[in-house]
């Protein structure tokens, strides 16, 4: 066996061989545990050749008397048998992080969002965001610290500006579940109905009496919470229809999720242009424009090309037949 060991000291680098390697025989010799001694020579030898720079040889500067030298060595690169164990190691680390990673016994899900809307957006941002009865937890602050501005379609639409209590352009399940309640305070004159004005309409104080039936009408028809509310259509929510206000703002839920925002609640742009027209042009309320009542009317284009049939008359349909036709990009 003490051959083998004077062939692992042989094995080892010049410089420490002449340093250590007489120590290192001489200790093999006098131990009884020559196989404990043996593998530290063997891991001594790896870590000799892998592991530890080589020696530099160093030469004096020339000094005056009395003044310490100094030493320089040149630039050395790492040896690449020395970077090999680090990449290996980096390697295997890596390599289990992604094992573990990758892995997906007992992994929670966590969804983290936000259900409230941000003024810091330019755009409206539509989300896929679960609902909040989805979600494993739910935190809540308040106060917030920030307001959304309030819509402009919810000031001017008194109903909706009364039905949404928070002001945050969304008409909630409880909302919906206290319309009764918010719309008896739109009630001025405690009637016990909302009029046309009642629910936002600021007429021309002006117009004619048969005029002004017909914008009552119109209004309460092209705004879809009015039409909702109105079961009738007369032009007024009555006391049964205000007390049934819940279950006519739940039709208006297109995609079912317990509240209304504001893309749901927009009135159609051609039925309202359409009813606009029909309202200042049709004078004696038959729902029918004549070629007399079109006379130095505006809007020509768009009653030319209503009256594609030739029939003499416009009806309200032909106007948003047009109206479509000339907002769909040529």
């Amino acid at each position: 066996m003490r051959w083998f060991y004077i062939l692992l000291l042989y094995l080892h680098p010049r410089a420490f061989r002449q340093r250590f390697g007489d120590e290192m025989l001489g200790i093999f010799d006098q131990s009884s545990e020559k196989a404990s001694l043996m593998a530290d020579g063997l891991l001594s030898l790896l870590r000799q050749w892998t592991l530890r720079q080589p020696s530099f040889a160093f030469s004096p500067t020339t000094a005056a008397d009395g003044v310490p030298l100094f030493y320089s060595a040149e630039a050395e690169v790492p040896r690449l048998s020395a970077l090999m164990p680090a990449a290996l190691i980096t390697l295997l680390a890596f390599g289990m992080i992604c094992l573990v990673m990758s892995h997906r016994w007992r992994q929670t899900y966590l969804i983290v969002g936000s259900h409230h809307p941000s003024p810091s957006h330019v755009l409206a941002a539509h989300t896929d965001a679960q609902a909040v009865s989805d979600l494993p937890a739910e935190v809540k602050v308040n106060p917030y610290p920030f307001h959304p501005p309030v819509s402009a379609y919810f000031r001017f639409l008194l109903v909706l500006g009364a039905l949404d209590a928070d002001q945050d352009n969304v008409i909630s399940a409880e909302e919906i579940e206290n319309a009764p309640a918010a719309l008896w305070k739109l009630d001025r004159n405690h009637d016990g109905q909302l009029t046309a004005e009642e629910c936002g309409l600021k007429p021309d104080p002006n117009l004619d009496p048969l005029m002004l039936g017909s914008v009552r009408l119109t209004f309460m028809r092209v705004h879809p919470v009015l039409a909702a509310l109105d079961a009738n259509h007369d032009g007024v929510i009555s006391e049964s229809e205000i007390r049934n206000a819940a279950a006519a703002l739940r039709t208006l839920d297109a995609n079912r999720d317990g509240k209304l925002v504001e893309r749901e609640l927009l009135p159609d742009q051609a039925i309202a242009m359409a009813a606009g027209i029909m309202a200042t042009l049709d004078k004696n309320g038959d729902g029918k424009i004549t070629k007399d009542e079109r006379k130095g009317s505006f809007a020509a284009d768009i009653l030319d090309r209503a009256d594609g049939e030739g029939k003499g008359y416009i009806t309200e349909e032909d106007l948003v037949i047009a109206i479509r036709s000339g907002l769909r990009p040529r």
